[in-house]
């Protein structure tokens, strides 16, 4: 048994009734080892979020560090997303070191070797020796990138590592039928990506785990959030436990357009007397969504170490929406609780 694993007496401590149970022991947000045995045995075995599609154009790539296990997002001429292990199959050199674009192929800086966008090995230079490219004693086709499974959903790019988890369809049905009491049966796709975004890079000097309670809470509203607390009160809010796929918050009265005199186009399907409502859900393990009337914003969470979460900020800009007042306000910058986040508008 690896020594890092709960213990059976931890676990009974945590699967306990709320007012007497105990949260995880402190080496899951302190130790190294505990993070890899986390990446390893929880991370890999579920869907994980490493990135925004719409960041890549097309033939580009743009590398992740998931907890030191390098990947790498990869998307073709055509607009195909693909995510591979960031790992050349000759030596094994980090592929690709930065985000990038490619005239035909992705290139090894250490021997040249050359994989096409679908992952398969179509260059090996002076293989065989100078001026030798190919050899009958090596075929290519055994040597592709490592291809990792993954989904593209809103824009967000999930990897199944292990390979075997559920199907990605069953895995967001929660959600989405959760949300269709709001948006109908496909309200999602009458969002888009807001337009002008703002890319922030951030790094959060704390496990990643933090974050996603953080979120989950709105205890500390009066007093970190005044402002927000003001027309998403603390004592309209309730409590959201989802099961294995999510927790959250959400709020019964919140007015925040109301409040900044905005109007922005509805979800169709928003029923009218739900108009006030918005909910706030961790989608485990590291997506953090918001959603009201008229707008849905996605904040992710990329956990490098044990004690570091990288934190790709995006902000969404719905342009200029004029005032009741008749006075142009620009809320681009409206994101909730200074996360990383993309904002979607209709």
């Amino acid at each position: 048994m690896n020594s890092q694993a709960l213990t059976e007496q931890e676990f009974a401590a945590i699967d306990t009734a709320t007012g007497s149970a105990h949260g995880l022991p402190n080496r899951f947000y302190t130790s190294a080892e505990a993070a890899q045995l986390e990446r390893d045995q929880v991370l890999a075995r579920t869907w994980v979020c490493v990135g925004f599609a719409s960041e890549l154009a097309p033939a580009s790539a743009r590398p992740v560090d998931l907890l030191g296990l390098p990947l790498v997002l990869v998307k073709d001429k055509d607009d195909t997303m693909r995510v591979f292990h960031n790992v050349c199959r000759h030596r094994g050199h980090k592929l690709v070191p930065e985000a990038c674009s490619f005239q035909g192929a992705i290139r090894c800086p250490y021997h040249s070797w050359t994989y096409g966008f679908d992952g398969a090995l179509r260059g090996t230079p002076h293989i065989g020796g100078h001026g030798v490219h190919d050899t009958p004693e090596f075929d290519r086709a055994t040597r592709p990138l490592m291809q990792v499974r993954s989904e593209v959903w809103m824009d967000l790019v999930f990897v199944n590592l292990s390979g075997d988890a559920a199907t990605f369809a069953d895995y967001i049905r929660p959600l989405e039928v959760r949300w269709s009491e709001f948006l109908g049966v496909d309200g999602l796709n009458e969002a888009r990506v807001a337009s002008n975004d703002e890319r922030m890079e951030l790094t959060l000097n704390c496990n990643w785990k933090l974050a996603v309670e953080n979120y989950c809470e709105s205890y500390h509203l009066p007093w970190v959030h005044p402002g927000l607390n003001s027309y998403s009160r603390i004592e309209d809010h309730y409590n959201i436990v989802a099961g294995d796929w999510g927790a959250g918050q959400g709020t019964k009265f919140f007015e925040f357009s109301e409040r900044a005199g905005i109007e922005l186009q509805r979800f169709s399907a928003w029923p009218e007397d739900k108009l006030k409502i918005a909910e706030y859900i961790a989608l485990f393990p590291n997506v953090l969504l918001g959603l009201q009337n008229d707008h849905i914003f996605v904040m992710l969470l990329l956990p490098s170490t044990h004690a570091r979460t990288g934190a790709v900020v995006l902000r969404g800009r719905a342009g200029r929406q004029r005032s009741q007042g008749g006075r142009a306000k620009d809320h681009g910058g409206r994101l909730a609780r200074g996360l990383p986040g993309r904002r979607w508008c209709l």
